[in-house]
């Protein structure tokens, strides 16, 4: 290998038998662990004997790259997953064996993998009759908020190795506050205890019920026991400490029955504790190793240590030294309102390129949330300067994207029934959208007397009246009469989802007069995504009773505009060009294992750095193995888990910063009210007053 290795990461490549590899964020462990991937593979290590586990997708790609960089090649024998994805794989191979003694009622019929769009879907179906229930008020939640967390008990409760009883008798066992949450969480089990019984019951297998049945009933298996041991010879673990604890008991039980077993580990990770990661767990996993070895931060400098010192210290009252960390601090710029912060973060960085040796790509611009406003100022301010960037891990709704909606209208008046209420806002909105050169407002009074809310149908311009006809115009007529009958013209086959949506794509959406410039991108992009959504949810409608086109239409429309649907949505061409200046959520940036020269932190006034998930009816630290079963969950264990989070958060960071910070803060947040949060306190002391102080 032509890397650049430390001779603590050689020795984790050179070494055999059983390994424990503990550092840092920042400290290379994954890169060892990849050239230790690729010399198992020189060494003649079959591809298919190895078995690599990452904590995200997304990191499956560095190892993937990493064996083209080597000159290994692509090998498609080779293992790299994560463990929920393995356990799919293992529950999929092994159901004949465990489908009956598991309980589910068809065990001779293969199970219906539930993506978690369609568990949502499921479960609001069977959560809908209860919404209007007063307790459900009470919690002043969002449907698809409740919807989302009773997933999140059935998930944490499996990743955990818990039962549903057992996790319920956990949430309970902690409260301390009122009595009414006591009655919401009996509630909230009765729901997910139904979204069971109705997979047992249909064989459907969605994240929790697959890791169950992995869990349970297949890995103590003898038949995958035999499996396991005959078909692997190497396991390599990536980030430890963000695999669920049902994970890492997997490999403290299989593990050390392998010739290689290489463990990474993250002293201060543990970023994906509210989604059910236990670092204290993934600790005990020294003990099967027989070896040691730590790495050390790679890029870390002393003056960023000590701002990472600096939060701790503030947080957890520890004593470690600060006296460097204002040199690690290049700049700060503050402003009242959010826009003006912007601003100067976007003149700053526009100096900075133009007279520093930095390119874009070594800056990275991160904030605890990218609202949609937060975003669309960024883009503009770097936009108007000329400066490259690009959002990392686009988070918008697909329900906020006219486009989505403009599609799923026609759709559903296409239908032969009415299958869900279009209103004549959505009707404008569409044929804005759909004719060029359509203003909203005449698209609005075409919807006014030319659409029929009640039947949800367009009306034949003949009925017009001559006043409409007049004001928007004979051309518009001619293009709206044009997609009605079109729209009445399809067979029922063709009501289908997954059928209409290309063809209206390709027969009316993109053909003059309707369109006379070239092809709408992000039009295509809507309909590739809403076709693969529709896709998957026919394939599983067939097992959950939704049928007909009118059903699997109105699945689809409810689950987007309610927000149930959101997985991988479509790029709209969003976030400018290639490379440049990432932007991104703290989180999504740690996960990556990305390091950078530079680090814009936005908004350290923010509550948001500080923040979790306010999640009333699904706690995920009183899940993990390692919290005491009838510990109370109070304000002081709150504050604690909060500080503990931030601490480490900030010693992520700064551990993927090569060279220094910008240090960004606006008095007032987008409602107006005042940002004072602990971030921004902890920093105070070290609050340099000059405005940029880089060294070239």
């Amino acid at each position: 290998m032509e890397w650049e290795l430390t001779a603590a990461q050689e020795a984790v490549i050179l070494a055999e038998g059983s390994l424990f590899v503990r550092g840092p964020a920042g400290a290379g462990k994954t890169t060892a662990l990849a050239g230790k991937l690729v010399d198992l593979l020189l060494r003649g290590a079959g591809a298919e004997r190895i078995l690599l586990l990452v904590a995200e997708p997304s990191r499956q790609d560095i190892f993937w790259s990493a064996l083209q960089e080597a000159g290994v090649g692509v090998r498609s024998e080779l293992k790299v997953v994560t463990y929920a994805r393995w356990g799919q794989e293992m529950v999929n191979l092994f159901w004949p064996l465990v489908a009956a003694e598991a309980g589910f009622a068809q065990p001779e019929q293969s199970p219906t993998m539930l993506n978690y769009d369609l568990a949502q879907l499921l479960m609001w179906e069977l959560l809908a009759p209860m919404l209007d229930n007063e307790i459900w008020h009470q919690l002043r939640l969002r449907p698809q908020q409740i919807v989302s967390q009773l997933l999140d008990i059935l998930n944490r409760a499996a990743l955990n190795g818990m039962s549903l009883e057992a996790a319920h008798a956990r949430h309970v066992a902690s409260w301390s506050g009122e009595p009414e949450r006591l009655i919401q969480l009996e509630w909230a089990q009765k729901g997910v205890a139904a979204f069971r019984a109705r997979c047992y019951e249909q064989n459907l297998l969605d994240l929790s019920l697959t890791t169950a049945v992995f869990q349970e009933h297949i890995l103590p298996h003898e038949a995958f026991q035999s499996y396991f041991t005959e078909q692997f010879q190497h396991l390599l673990v990536d980030n430890s400490e963000e695999l669920p604890p049902v994970g890492q008991q997997f490999v403290y039980q299989l593990g050390p029955r392998l010739e290689t077993l290489v463990i990474n580990y993250d002293d201060k990770g543990g970023y994906k504790r509210f989604l059910g990661a236990d670092p204290a767990s993934a600790a005990n996993l020294i003990t099967i190793c027989e070896q040691e070895v730590v790495l050390v931060p790679l890029v870390n400098t002393v003056a960023l240590e000590h701002v990472g010192n600096q939060v701790q210290n503030f947080l957890e009252h520890t004593t470690l030294p600060t006296a460097e960390a204002e040199g690690a601090i290049w700049a700060t710029v503050t402003g009242r309102y959010r826009r003006e912060m912007v601003v100067e973060v976007a003149d700053l960085l526009g100096t900075m390129l133009a007279e520093y040796e930095i390119e874009a790509e070594e800056i990275v611009i991160l904030a605890p949330y990218l609202d949609g406003a937060l975003r669309y100022m960024l883009g503009q301010q770097l936009g108007q300067r000329g400066i490259p960037y690009h959002f990392d891990r686009r988070r918008q709704s697909p329900r906020e994207e006219p486009r989505v909606r403009a599609w799923l209208t026609w759709l559903a008046l296409a239908q032969r029934e009415r299958v869900v209420a279009v209103s004549r806002y959505d009707v404008a909105e569409a044929l804005a959208l759909s004719i060029e050169g359509l203003d909203p407002v005449r698209a609005a009074l075409i919807s006014e007397g030319g659409y029929d809310e009640a039947e949800g149908r367009l009306l034949p311009v003949a009925t017009w009246s001559e006043q409409l006809v007049a004001r928007v115009g004979v051309l518009a007529g001619e293009q709206v009469e044009r997609i009605r009958v079109w729209l009445a013209a399809q067979g029922e086959e063709m009501l289908y989802p997954e059928l209409f949506l290309p063809k209206f794509f390709h027969e009316v959406w993109t053909r003059p007069p309707l369109r006379q410039t070239d092809v709408d991108e992000a039009g295509a992009a809507v309909c590739g995504w809403l076709v693969k959504i529709a896709e998957h949810l026919r394939e599983a409608g067939r097992a959950l009773g939704w049928e007909t086109a009118e059903t699997l239409t109105a699945k689809l429309m409810t689950g987007v505009y309610q927000g149930l649907v959101v997985a991988n949505p479509p790029d709209l061409g969003e976030g400018g060009e290639d490379g440049g200046i990432t932007i991104a959520t703290v989180y999504s940036y740690l996960l990556s294992e990305q390091t950078t020269r530079v680090q814009v932190w936005l908004e350290v006034g923010a509550g948001g750095w500080w923040d979790i998930p306010r999640q009333p009816l699904s706690n995920a630290f009183v899940l993990a193995p390692s919290w005491p079963a009838e510990g109370l969950w109070t304000a002081e264990e709150e504050f604690t888990i909060r500080h503990e989070l931030l601490s480490r958060i900030i010693q992520g960071l700064t551990n993927r910063c090569r060279d220094g910070l910008i240090i960004a803060h606006s008095g007032l947040d987008r409602r107006g009210g005042r940002q004072e949060g602990v971030l921004w306190r902890a920093l105070a002391p070290i609050w340099p007053e000059t405005a940029i102080i880089i060294e070239e």
